[in-house]
């Protein structure tokens, strides 16, 4: 690995360390981290994040006597998975499963940007909240949800398709991004009619020059039982640095 990969890389590494308040070495050492998190979930849940050898759990607080019962359960020598601890958790309790990963991306990674013509990027403002609204209604409350794209974001921008002098350009996709876990989130959203064509990864790709203009690392989150969004990650040069699984409860 060149000296300065391996300088990003070790930033990235000392970012999650600064995040579960360990140093980056604990990493490369099987074993597991419990820790309960605050009050900014908004379901209870069972979060368990793959960094390395070492396993973090973030959960419920009030389900620590019953996680430190589940982890009993289950051999040392093991990984713990949300799979695993699934078996030796009440069904009844379980309201899903989520898997997820989660990528990070070196600036020389990122590929040049190619937009067609007759489109435009640029960043959204308030006065586009109304065409933010219509491409929000053009998906389902899932990929909303997932996406999480608001303008009053750090950085919100958006592809237009020009449609002719007098004609209100169409919003047909956009992207924004906030600070999570110490690096800028991007979520991403596209017209059902302008999907497979690259407007979501020209969308996320502004946003990533932007991060590195700021001297900041971006990591990207998608569910790894949604190939377009892992794709969307690949395309641009991200790197999969972390699985992130979470047991959602009732």
């Amino acid at each position: 690995m060149d000296a300065p990969r391996s300088a990003y890389e070790a930033r990235i590494y000392q970012t999650w360390a600064d995040y579960w308040a360990c140093v980056p070495a604990l990493f490369a050492t099987p074993g597991t981290s419990p820790r309960p998190y605050g009050s900014q979930r908004s379901a209870p849940g069972i979060h368990i994040w793959t960094i390395q050898n070492r396993v973090f759990i973030e959960y419920d607080p009030s389900r620590g006597r019953q996680l430190a019962h589940a982890v009993e359960q289950l051999p040392s020598a093991i990984t713990l998975t949300a799979d695993l601890l699934a078996r030796h958790w009440p069904d009844p309790e379980i309201d899903a499963i989520t898997y997820g990963l989660i990528f990070h991306l070196f600036p020389g990674d990122l590929p040049e940007r190619h937009l067609p013509g007759g489109f435009a990027l640029r960043r959204l403002t308030t006065s586009d909240q109304e065409q933010l609204r219509l491409l929000e209604d053009s998906s389902s409350p899932e990929e909303m949800s997932e996406a999480f794209v608001a303008i009053g974001h750090e950085m919100a921008c958006g592809i237009f398709q020009l449609r002719g002098q007098g004609k209100t350009p169409l919003l047909v996709a956009a992207a924004s991004a906030y600070e999570r876990t110490g690096f800028v989130d991007p979520g991403v959203l596209t017209h059902p009619d302008f999907r497979g064509r690259g407007f979501g990864s020209a969308a996320v790709h502004a946003v990533c020059e932007w991060a590195i203009r700021q001297n900041r690392i971006m990591q990207y989150r998608c569910n790894r039982e949604n190939p377009a969004s892992m794709g969307l990650a690949r395309r641009l040069g991200f790197t999969q640095f972390v699985v992130q699984d979470s047991i959602w409860l009732k």
